[in-house]
């Protein structure tokens, strides 16, 4: 376990430019402008009309993603 505590370290210092922190996540959770980009397109694609139909993983699948529809985090980074 140290070693891999010791590979994360070394990734995110390389790649620190990359990240975002997502302001909707608990604890500032910090996703490469990747995640955040392939995450609004996933809400673009899926059908968020209804957030209810589904069992209780649909309703928090959907419920999280309708989140990224308007999130800005993605272009706040891009700017900075």
């Amino acid at each position: 376990m140290k070693g891999y505590q010791h590979q994360i370290e070394k990734w995110m210092a390389e790649n620190r430019n990359r990240m975002v922190q997502c302001p909707n996540q608990p604890g500032r959770l910090l996703i490469t402008e990747k995640s955040c980009w392939e995450r609004q397109l996933r809400a673009r694609k899926e059908n968020l009309d209804d957030v209810m139909s589904g069992d209780v993983f649909d309703y928090m699948y959907k419920k999280g993603l309708s989140i990224c529809l308007t999130c800005s985090a993605l272009r706040k980074a891009k700017a900075a």
